[in-house]
């Protein structure tokens, strides 16, 4: 019964440490060979439980039967597999005079618990260093000219803003209006300001060589709720990050809630300014 128990836990340990190396490494494998593969592994593990050569034997069966024999597999799924593993073993060890009072059964439920939890956790955290890694590779600096002046900001190109301005057809972009508040003269300021979405039309209170510039868009939030605002035609923008171009009169949108820009950008772009 102690060997049957053995291989048990040996299995499950190693399909915890397979699907974890496979979520990290982002090599797709079917469950069933994952699970072949933590119990062959486990098996001989279970029976060469002293042998550091069995150990060894355990660890090539279980990479290779899981992501097959190749030193490639060896070397970039053996790497995480290799790390994870002291990793969860430690883990398991710094618990372990916890646990030896405990039944067979508790100590299965507990030490399996404590595994999976402890690699969810790690790749909960690797998934959110990864997504911060791919926005900042999408962050740029970006030299606007609009309304006369030039502004020097740092935009962030979003894949999922894909908003244009429906009469030309061409992309709008979203810039943070406290970013660039300070550096407006104050009629234009008094203008945005003042300027009610109720009565969208009434544009009196901007200078007359803003006029040409101005559309009126209605926008679609996240929340599916419909609001209008005011897009303005810049003169030129200048991006330099993970592409080097320049666009010449698209649109901006002045937004108020520039905290919920990403890598504290202060302009997003349109997904054509990849």
């Amino acid at each position: 019964m102690i060997g049957e128990l053995l291989v048990l836990y040996n299995t499950l340990f190693n399909y915890f440490l397979l699907k974890f190396t496979q979520e990290i490494t982002g090599l797709y494998v079917k469950r069933s060979r994952l699970l072949l593969s933590a119990f062959c592994s486990g098996l001989i593990a279970s029976i060469f439980y002293k042998s550091l050569i069995g150990a060894l034997l355990s660890f090539v069966v279980l990479i290779g039967l899981a992501f097959s024999f190749r030193i490639q597999s060896l070397l970039k799924q053996g790497t995480v597999l290799f790390i994870t593993t002291f990793f969860l073993g430690g883990v398991l060890t710094s618990i372990l005079p916890f646990l030896l009072n405990q039944s067979k059964l508790t100590f299965f439920v507990l030490s399996s618990a404590v595994a999976f939890l402890s690699l969810t956790t790690i790749h909960s955290k690797w998934r959110k260093m990864m997504q911060l890694k791919i926005q900042h590779s999408f962050v740029v600096d970006c030299e606007l000219e609009l309304f006369k002046q030039k502004f020097c900001l740092k935009g962030f190109i979003d894949t999922g803003n894909e908003c244009i301005e429906p009469l030309s057809g061409k992309p709008v972009h979203f810039l943070s209006y406290n970013a660039i508040s300070k550096e407006l003269p104050k009629d234009l300021n008094d203008a945005l300001l003042s300027w009610d979405e109720n009565n969208p039309y009434q544009l009196t209170m901007f200078p007359a060589f803003i006029y040409p510039k101005i559309r009126i868009l209605s926008l679609s939030t996240v929340q599916k709720e419909r609001s209008t605002v005011l897009a303005f035609r810049f003169d030129r923008l200048k991006i330099n990050g993970v592409t080097d171009k320049e666009i010449f009169e698209q649109y901006v949108v002045f937004t108020r809630h520039d905290a919920r820009y990403p890598q504290d950008a202060q302009m997003i772009l349109h997904v054509l300014a990849l």
